[in-house]
């Protein structure tokens, strides 16, 4: 595992620039944008002022510029946000932060954003250092190591344990407070001007792919992971500082992204600490959660999240000796309570590895995709996983005009819920070796069909760019890999979804 900022420049452009890093949530095995990417990382890079040569200063002015995915979170009146950004502005952007100088500076300020080791950070982006390893299980082991079994560590030393986190972060960002994480807030205001630094220039970057919006940054890339991080380094330096100043020495903090964990030995130090960081968090525009925020005295109990305490209780290890149906009926009432609970996630991979053993099934499947179902209708965040389970009980099942009956039912019960693109994509990966022409939605999934010749229309709007070459050529490399399409199998395989192989005894995850 290689932390960003132990990367070189070339590391680290190389790393952003991958398909992964691009969009880091989870689509099939077909959809990759690498070429696409390197491709126009390549055209940029021979034009003599970058971006600026294809009409970069226009690209304010449209709307539509980045690809958004909407997903439901509960599958009511919740939605996220997931971002495509448009691969031209993404290419740019990644220039423009590895350059050697200015990669230097980058990783000079996160040496000074962790100068207090009271205060750590446990989430900057890493790359796995092997090709069987993803770069999301490493992120989830290591939060495992590095939060999960270091808060326990520290009921060692501390009495007390306050949680909170900042409420709707990416959305919430104001673009202008970047270059005051870099250069200061001072410099920075005497610094104005597009191209004047490099805060200034990611600024100007995140405002050309939004509408000039200065509120907000994209969700869906390990790239704006990396700049929230900035925002976040910057607000732990100032806590870090103000802390010092105000003679609280008896603390440890661990922050994932906006989670953080406060430890302290005295309620009136973690009252203080809260305090000052709710200040600091003001002045970047942004607020605590508060019903995220507790204080608590049982450390250890509390260094675990409630669902996975509560899923340890229900289930163990194991989802064997009931049926598949009722394994699943007590998931899906685990669910009402935990909903999106990356538990959920978890047993569902051992519930397909059970269902991939079984060589004939004695239930009834109808009930069991309708269990499936309510439980992606209600929890999004376990499309992927609820597709796996859906094509290991779907083998079952003899004529495909059966198979395809019980899809278009589970697909009609999302046609009320607004935000299902992601759900598309996942139902098209379990139709489409059955039947091709099944029709979704989703953009996406009309390029996987072959309904839209050129996707990049539909996808981005790159009506600013004025190079024929780029825009007509290079952004017309296709994303969707057919070869991959053709040879996807029927029955989804584990590691297209997992990351890890949940029916072997994984210490980290259980």
């Amino acid at each position: 595992m290689t932390l960003i900022t132990e990367m070189t420049a070339e590391e680290a452009k190389n790393f952003l620039l991958k398909h992964t890093s691009y969009c880091n949530f989870q689509l099939p095995v077909y959809f990759d944008f690498n070429p696409l990417l390197i491709a126009i990382s390549k055209s940029l890079e021979l034009k003599k002022n970058g971006i600026s040569d294809i009409g970069y200063k226009q690209a304010c002015i449209h709307e539509g510029v980045n690809y958004t995915l909407q997903t439901n979170k509960d599958g009511h009146y919740s939605w996220r946000p997931f971002e495509l950004i448009h691969p031209a502005i993404y290419a740019h952007l990644v220039h423009k932060i590895t350059d050697n100088g200015e990669w230097d500076l980058l990783i000079q300020r996160f040496g000074e954003y962790q100068n207090n080791p009271k205060i750590v950070c446990v989430s900057l982006p890493r790359e796995a250092n092997d090709e069987k390893t993803t770069d999301t299980a490493v992120a989830v082991n290591d939060w495992w190591r590095d939060v999960e079994q270091e808060s326990i560590n520290k009921a060692l030393e501390f009495k007390y344990l306050f949680t909170t986190d900042i409420a709707n972060f990416y959305p919430s960002i104001y673009t202008h407070s970047i270059p005051w994480a870099i250069h200061t807030k001072t410099v920075a205001k005497q610094a104005r001007g597009d191209n004047s630094n490099l805060g200034n220039r990611i600024d100007t970057a995140l405002r050309q792919m939004s509408w000039g919006q200065t509120n907000g940054i994209p969700q869906g890339s390990i790239l704006m992971d990396f700049i929230a991080e900035i925002i976040l380094g910057y607000a732990d330096e100032s806590l870090g500082e103000k802390l010092t100043n105000e003679g609280i020495t008896d603390y440890h903090i661990i922050r994932y992204r906006d989670d953080y964990r406060v430890f302290t030995n005295s309620k009136e130090d973690a009252e203080k600490i809260a305090r000052y960081l709710t200040v600091i968090l003001q002045k970047l525009g942004l607020q605590l959660n508060a019903s995220k925020t507790s204080l608590s005295e049982d450390i250890i109990f509390n260094s675990m999240k409630p669902d996975k305490k509560e899923a340890l209780m229900l289930f163990g290890k194991t989802v064997a000796g009931t049926t598949i149906q009722k394994t699943l009926l007590k998931l899906a009432i685990f669910s009402r309570k935990h909903k999106n609970s990356g538990q959920l996630n978890k047993y569902l991979a051992k519930i397909s590895k059970r269902l991939e053993l079984t060589k004939k099934l004695k239930e009834n499947v109808r009930p069991i995709v309708s269990i499936i179902a309510d439980m992606m209708v209600n929890n999004p965040r376990t499309f992927a996983s609820c597709a796996l389970v859906l094509s290991n009980v779907l083998k079952f099942i003899e004529d495909n005009d059966e198979k395809i009956e019980l899809l278009k039912l589970v697909k009609a019960k999302f046609e009320p819920i607004l935000g299902t693109g992601i759900i598309d994509i996942w139902l098209q990966r379990v139709s489409y070796h059955i039947n091709p022409d099944i029709e979704y939605q989703e953009t996406l999934s009309a390029i996987v069909s072959g309904v839209h010749i050129n996707p990049h229309e539909k996808v981005w709007n790159s009506d600013w760019i004025t190079d024929a070459n780029v825009k007509n050529i290079v952004m017309a490399i296709p994303f969707v890999d057919k070869n991959k399409l053709n040879e996807a199998e029927l029955v989804i395989p584990e590691n297209e979804v997992v990351l890890y192989p949940y029916d072997v005894d994984f210490n980290e995850e259980d």
